[in-house]
């Protein structure tokens, strides 16, 4: 409490000591400072010199106030700082500030004032702008079954943001379907941002899947994107051939090249056994009946062997072979 009292009056008695028309010697200028979350983010300011001499500018002290607020966010005297222990000077007589560990709660207007060996610098302004980066989505769906043709309602969430982007729903076709989709955002404690975005359809395709989700800043720039495999079933397929359940499944492209390799084989199969059959004419009527009857006929007489040699095979030279 004693600093603060000190400097606060070494900054109101500074004008009686160094005279008010030095005020208007010396400038400060700062740029607007853009940080990300979590980050250390600079606040570039530099002196502006309106009289001659190459005289250094040693800064004593100096104070960072939020715009419309009374007390400052911090201040500084030589090697002393107090407040927000996340700003400090950039380095020794230079009015530049540095801001560790930047939170999106760090955005908005400042009021700079430095006191230097030339006087008083009351017209230092800056602004902070902080930004964070959505984390990778992350897609769902409450049914764990979607039928062809029905309704189906899919979920994309991203979280951690800042300031508010958007999500886009992309098919297989890469189709936008993001005006079929709501999206809600929430602010957390932290002030970042968490996303949700619902996709419905009252009639799906099997053929549109896999879905994908993509998350879009601020300004239109992709920061992730995911893909998304509902499990949807085709009514009159198995669960196979919908692609649930991760079973066997034979594609389609497969399936005509099986079907003619089959035919050829067994075509040619067929080719092979016609030819072997060919290769073989029939078989001459067998004479061993006949030799047998033959054989039993010797023991008998002349007119038996006769008999027997006309029945079988009544021919003229079978007749004349016995006489």
């Amino acid at each position: 409490m004693a600093s603060a009292v000190l400097l606060f009056l070494t900054v109101m008695l500074s004008p009686v000591c160094f005279g008010a028309p030095t005020k208007s010697l010396i400038s400060v200028e700062c740029q607007p400072a853009f940080g990300v979350a979590g980050q250390i983010t600079k606040i570039s300011c530099s002196f502006k010199k309106n009289f001659e001499g190459n005289q250094d500018i040693i800064i004593t002290a100096g104070t960072v106030k939020r715009r419309g607020e009374t007390d400052p966010v911090f201040w500084f005297q030589k090697d002393v700082m107090k407040g927000d222990h996340r700003f400090k000077p950039a380095s020794k007589n230079d009015p530049s500030l540095l801001l560790t560990d930047a939170a999106v709660s760090d955005g908005g207007q400042y009021d700079y004032t430095v006191l230097t060996n030339r006087g008083i610098i009351e017209d230092g302004t800056f602004r902070i702008s902080v930004t964070a980066k959505y984390s990778k989505p992350t897609m769902s769906s409450l049914q764990k079954e979607v039928e062809d043709g029905g309704t189906a309602d899919f979920y994309c969430n991203s979280s951690g943001g800042y300031p508010a982007g958007t999500i886009h729903w992309f098919d297989s076709t890469n189709t936008n379907w993001t005006m079929s989709a709501t999206l809600e955002v929430r602010e957390r404690e932290d002030q970042l941002l968490e996303m949700s975005s619902k996709l419905t359809f009252t009639s799906i395709d099997s053929s549109w899947a896999p879905f994908r989700c993509v998350v879009l800043n601020s300004k239109f720039v992709k920061e992730g994107e995911e893909t998304f495999q509902p499990n949807i079933k085709v009514p009159g397929k198995s669960d196979s051939q919908s692609g649930g359940g991760g079973e066997f499944k034979l594609e389609t492209k497969y399936v005509a090249p099986i079907v003619v390799i089959g035919s050829l084989i067994v075509g040619l199969l067929l080719v092979l056994l016609l030819r072997g059959r060919c290769k073989h004419p029939a078989r001459r009527p067998s004479t061993v009946p006949i030799l047998s009857d033959f054989r039993d006929a010797e023991s008998g007489t002349a007119e038996d062997v006769t008999r027997a040699l006309t029945e079988k095979n009544p021919t003229k030279e079978a007749t004349e072979m016995m006489r």
